[in-house]
């Protein structure tokens, strides 16, 4: 084997000398030279040992160089030679785009430590298919440039003599201007990357230099736009065409591009309705996708169904050609394709479980996987990139239906309704889309709306069939939802418990976040009862409960999260396609305990007095309400009082009222003209008049109430301390601030006696007391009240609370005007 020992850094160069022999000089030449041109570069480091190896005279042998150029086996296919000036460009870029295309690269920063460093570059060649030059002006300044060039002349005389060799064993890159480059180098056509506008169009050059099919490669994969339809390369195992109809996802399309570049997998989720919902059009953007991406990958591309995980051998094996195997055999063989280094696409399709996507990935190699999954969530040692995949958007939606039917104007109204209606989930648009195009000449969008909204619009028949399936998937809404579902046993009490939560979530405004909390909190009392059914609480229970780790309640909720039947945001609410929801149903017990959860969390945010965290999910609080108003029981009171209380305190006086009147309208029906919840009803109603300015009118109202809650509640309790202070308000509000005064005093006193004298609302009577005597003229007598619910309110409520913001002001300003404050 031909063994160069160059000591580092050091430029060298072939002499004659008078023994007759031929040596490799650094710096002395050994012998009498009688080559007057014999060039002596001193050598910076350690003198070359007398006993080098010497090279026949006739110059290299064949052997000597098939052994250099052409290693058995090679290791790399290719070595990066570059100067240190381009290590960056080469190590974050070059590198990892040449190893995205398949190729294994070796570089100089590879070398092995505390061995000499020509031993390094003689290993990594002989170990290497070919020799990448790295050309730039400093490159040519680096004395080591004239050993490479020098090793660039002795492959390219291999690669002469052997039979069996390529084009290109050394390939120079110009990666900067550069004149008067070397003569054996200029002989050779570069790839030009010194203007960088022009690397794109070298790129494919550069690849198919290097052997790789066709000159294009995942490295390739564009990422900011579109590439065309084109066929997929020989051998691919593909059983679905492209679907004419597809519409959108290009920013989908180019982030699973930006994905598979790296080399890593990529999984199809779904976000929006719920993640990896059934429906979504996961399939079908795999599909898309391959059809404009499959020809980046020279090796094929390969489809698989891992929908039954007993037919995975068989379409692993169908991936290959050894019909005469055992399968199992046949699948060995193809699994050991995959770890080759050519580039390959294989496409997992539905599958659900991790376990089979650990067994059948490949470890090493060149292919990309692509996962279609309802999972959300994957183990980060599988290195899955989830894409979330959403719904439609909605002017995507209308073309897609347009498609079907492009008779009618493009942006046709009813298209947009009936988008809306279905949740903008591309099966439903697929299959409604079918539908309209069948019967084009006998209904119109219009009346297939209303027709849907007349039903179960799940089970509407034209979402149970229609047209072809581009993929092969079953067309029917309700039983590919059922797919999910089906997998949840409500034997098993964990499946049961996720099972409930389910039928709680449809109970929610269709389609919208729901927050985690409140969700959780709707089984909470069915946890609670499984924790009873298991004994009683004792010290030691409690503390394996904390040792446990979280709720069986958030277990399940990471359940359906996997399954693809509710999707998680990232700021924890979770959501629910507006049909699963309409797929699942309301049971009466899950419509019950969602209103349960709704109003008391509704009651204790409106008594807070901060409207604020309530608006995040007013709409689920209004949703329900509507729903519970066609019963007319005292829980649809409720509710129209918290939601008529909420939009009051939010200052939508006149879409409160409403809700005050029905809630009023149903507990005088339900439970009587002297109970105390009419009496709230009554209160509710006049504040809301007189804050709207209504003041006569809010006074009925007023004294309504305060006569039911002194008559049924007594004197001295809390209700009857509210209506006094309502009544004291108004009268203060109409001038009467005489006639206010024994209210406001009233009110205090019972707040005082039965809540003590520490509490907010004593608090509040103490500042009206302030507010009433200020306005008197009283200032001296106003002060005492306003520190004293200043203290009450910071210390119960916080310093930033709203209340304890509005008596510091009104304190504040008293003190102006009594000459104490600024």
């Amino acid at each position: 084997m031909l063994y160069l020992r160059v000591l580092g850094n050091v430029s060298t160069h072939w002499e004659s000398c008078a023994v007759g022999e031929r040596r490799l000089q650094t710096g002395v030449c050994y012998g009498k030279c009688v080559e007057t041109h014999c060039r002596r570069i001193p050598n910076p480091f350690q003198r070359v040992s007398r006993n080098r190896r010497r090279i026949d005279s006739a110059g290299l042998s064949t052997q000597h160089l098939k052994t250099l150029s052409m290693p058995n086996p090679p290791t790399y296919d290719l070595f990066i030679a570059h100067s240190p000036a381009e290590e960056d460009w080469v190590h974050n870029r070059l590198k990892p785009d040449l190893e995205a295309a398949g190729l294994a690269v070796a570089t100089q920063e590879g070398f092995t430590p505390g061995r000499p460093r020509v031993e390094n570059w003689e290993t990594t060649l002989a170990a290497s298919r070919r020799l990448l030059l790295v050309i730039t002006p400093a490159w040519l300044d680096d004395n080591w440039q004239r050993f490479a060039e020098q090793l660039a002349h002795q492959l390219q005389l291999a690669h002469q003599l052997d039979v069996d060799g390529g084009d290109g064993r050394v390939i120079p890159l110009l990666y900067q201007p550069t004149a008067d480059l070397p003569a054996r180098l200029a002989r050779l056509e570069p790839v030009d990357f010194s203007d960088p506008a022009r690397r794109a169009r070298e790129w494919p050059r550069l690849l198919k230099a290097l052997g790789v099919a066709d000159g294009v490669a995942p490295g390739d994969l564009p990422t900011d736009h579109l590439p065309p339809h084109a066929p997929l390369p020989p051998g691919s195992r593909m059983p679905y065409g492209r679907n004419p109809l597809f519409t959108g996802r290009e920013r989908e399309l180019l982030a699973l591009a930006g994905a598979l570049r790296t080399g890593s997998t990529a999984a199809i989720g779904q976000i929006a309705a719920a993640t990896g919902l059934g429906g979504i059009g996961k399939s079908q953007l795999a599909v898309e996708f391959v059809h404009r991406y499959g020809r980046f990958f020279a090796g094929g591309v390969f489809w698989l169904s891992l929908a039954d995980p007993g037919a995975v051998l068989a379409e692993v094996a169908a991936c290959g050609d050894f019909p005469d195997l055992p399968l199992p055999e046949q699948a060995a063989l193809v699994q050991r394709r995959w770890q080759e280094a050519t580039p390959r696409l294989l496409v997992f399709d539905n599958c659900e479980e991790e376990e089979l996507l650990d067994c059948w990935r490949p470890r090493t190699g060149g292919c990309r996987v692509l996962v279609t999954s309802r999972r959300a969530a994957w183990d980060p040692v599988l290195g899955v990139q989830t894409l979330a995949l959403g719904v439609l958007p909605r002017p995507e939606s209308v073309a897609f239906l347009h498609k079907f039917r492009p008779d009618l104007p493009a942006d046709d109204p009813d298209l947009d309704a009936l988008a809306a209606e279905l949740g903008d989930l591309p099966l439903a648009l697929h299959l409604a889309g079918s539908y309209l195009h069948r019967y084009r000449h006998s209904v119109t969008p219009a009346a297939y709306l209303d027709a849907l909204r007349r039903v179960d619009v799940v089970h509407h028949p034209s979402l149970q069939s229609g047209g072809i399936s581009p993929t092969g998937h079953e067309q029917h809404v309700a039983r590919t939802f059922a797919l999910s579902l089906d997998r949840l046993h409500p034997d098993d009490p964990a499946d049961a418990l996720a099972l409930a939560l389910l039928q709680r979530a449809a109970c929610f405004a269709p389609g919208e976040p729901i927050p985690r909390g409140l969700l959780l909190k709707t089984v909470a009392e069915a946890e609670e009862n499984g924790e009873a059914d298991r004994g009683p609480q004792t010290a030691d229970r409690e503390e394996s409960a904390a040792v446990r780790g979280p709720s069986s309640a958030v277990e399940a909720l990471l359940r359906l999260s996997e399954l693809g039947l509710l999707d998680e945001a990232d700021d924890g609410s979770v959501q629910m396609h507006r049909l699963l929801a309409a797929f699942v149903g309301q049971g009466a017990e899950a419509v019950g305990a969602v209103e349960s959860a709704l109003l008391s969390e509704a009651r204790r945010l409106n008594r807070a007095g901060d409207p604020r965290p309530l608006l995040g999910w007013q709409s689920h609080l209004r949703h329900l309400t509507e729903r519970a108003n066609e019963r007319e029981d005292e829980t649809a009171a409720n509710l129209c009082n918290e939601l008529g209380f909420h939009l009051n305190a939010a200052g939508y006086l006149a879409g409160a009222r409403p809700y005050y009147e029905r809630a009023l309208g149903i507990v005088e029906e339900v439970l009587g003209e002297r109970h105390p919840d009419t009496a709230t009803s009554l209160n509710n109603l006049g504040y809301l008049l007189q804050a709207a300015g209504y003041l006569a009118g809010a006074r009925p109202y007023f004294e309504r109430a305060l006569g039911i809650v002194e008559e049924v509640l007594g004197e001295r309790h809390p209700d009857t301390a509210s209506s006094l202070n309502n009544l004291g308000a108004l009268l203060r509000a109409q001038g009467d601030l005489a006639g206010a005064r024994p209210y406001y005093e009233r009110a205090l006193g019972i707040r005082e006696e039965v809540l003590g004298e520490r509490h907010p609302d004593t608090a509040q009577s103490l500042n009206n007391l302030g507010y009433l005597l200020r306005a008197q003229g009283d200032l001296a007598g106003a002060r005492p009240y306003y520190e004293r619910a200043l203290r009450i309110f910071e210390e119960r409520l916080g310093s930033q609370h709203p209340n304890t913001r509005v008596v510091r002001g009104n304190l504040a300003r008293l003190l102006v005007e009594m000459g104490d404050g600024e």
